[in-house]
C-alpha cells in the first residue's frame, strides 16, 4: 500500500508542445511561482431505475474529465501563448504608447511665435510621428492635428515638426500644461492575438516535493500526457496589488495504445526537488 504524504505547498508546473506538433516537444511554459494549483478529476454518473422502487438499480458512467488550473504569480507571455495558440516573438522592433505625458508649453525656439512642446521619447518617437494627440490639461480639449508644418496654428490645432522632434500649438498655450499620447519604437517580446488561432495540444507535468512532519522528504507529481487550454486567462491588474495570472486546462484523449491518459506518482526524496 503506498505510503501517504501531506502537501504543504504548490511545487512546479511544465507545459510543452505535443510530440506531433511542427515545432517538436519543445517546452512551453514553466510556472515556479505558483499561487495555487489544482486538478480535478471528475466522474459524470447517470441512475438507472427499474420496476417501481425509488432507488437506483445500477449507475451508468456517461463521462470523466481532468481539469488544471493554475495561478502563477509572475506575468508570463507564454501563458498567453497556451491559451490564445499564438507564438512569442522575442525582442522584434515594434512600439509602446506613452500615456499621459505632462509638460509646459514654452515658446516657440525652432518656431518662433508659436508654443512649443518637445516629447520625453522624441528621438524615438514612431512612424507617423507616433499617433500623436494633443490635450489642453486645464479644459479637457483634445486638439486636431495639421497634416503638416503650417504658416498659422489656430488655438484648437498642433502640428509635430519632424525636423526639430516638437509639438506646435498656438502661442496662447504657452505656459500652459499640456498633455500627450504617443507611441515610441522599442524592442518588445510580444504575442500578436489573431482571428483564426487555436490553442495547441500539451502535455503537462506538476512535480512538488514536500518536507513532512519527521523531516523526511516525500514528493508527487502528476503527468497528463494530452491537454488543451480552456476557460478564461485573466490579467487582474489592481491598485496597489500584485496581479496574478492563471490557466485552465482540459485532458483530451491521447489515443494511446495503451490507453493511459497520465500518471500520479509519489516518490520519497532526501531533500527537496
Amino acid at each position: 500500500m503506498a505510503k501517504k504524504m501531506i502537501i504543504k505547498g504548490v511545487g512546479t508546473f511544465m507545459a510543452k508542445r505535443y510530440p506531433t506538433d511542427p515545432l517538436g516537444a519543445i517546452e512551453v511554459i514553466t510556472l515556479g511561482t505558483l499561487q495555487d494549483l489544482k486538478i480535478d478529476l471528475n466522474v459524470e454518473l447517470e441512475d438507472i431505475f427499474g420496476g417501481d422502487g425509488l432507488f437506483a438499480i445500477d449507475v451508468l458512467v456517461k463521462s470523466k474529465s481532468i481539469e488544471v488550473s493554475a495561478t502563477d504569480a509572475k506575468f508570463d507571455l507564454d501563458a498567453i501563448q497556451l491559451m490564445m495558440g499564438s507564438t512569442v516573438q522575442e525582442q522584434v522592433k515594434s512600439y509602446v504608447w506613452v500615456l499621459n505625458e505632462q509638460d509646459t508649453a514654452a515658446s516657440g525656439a525652432a518656431n518662433s511665435g508659436f508654443a512649443e512642446v518637445k516629447p520625453k521619447y522624441a528621438s524615438s518617437i514612431y512612424e507617423n510621428y507616433g499617433d500623436i494627440t494633443v490635450r489642453l490639461k486645464e479644459s479637457n480639449k483634445l486638439l486636431k492635428q495639421l497634416k503638416s508644418n503650417a504658416a498659422t496654428v489656430a488655438p484648437d490645432e498642433f502640428f509635430y515638426d519632424e525636423a526639430n522632434d516638437v509639438v506646435v500649438l498656438n502661442a496662447a498655450h504657452i505656459s500652459k500644461e499640456i498633455v500627450l499620447n504617443y507611441k515610441r519604437e522599442e524592442t518588445v517580446d510580444m504575442v500578436d492575438l489573431l482571428v483564426d488561432e487555436v490553442p495547441f495540444p500539451i502535455s503537462v507535468i506538476h512535480h512538488g516535493t514536500f518536507q513532512q512532519k519527521d523531516g523526511s522528504f516525500a514528493g508527487v507529481e502528476t503527468e497528463l500526457y494530452m491537454c488543451r487550454a480552456k476557460g478564461t486567462f485573466s490579467i487582474n491588474a489592481q491598485r496597489a496589488a500584485a496581479s496574478a495570472s492563471a490557466i485552465s486546462l482540459q485532458i483530451l484523449d491521447p489515443e494511446r495504445a495503451d490507453g493511459k491518459l497520465g500518471s500520479i506518482k509519489r516518490f520519497s526524496a532526501t531533500s527537496k526537488i
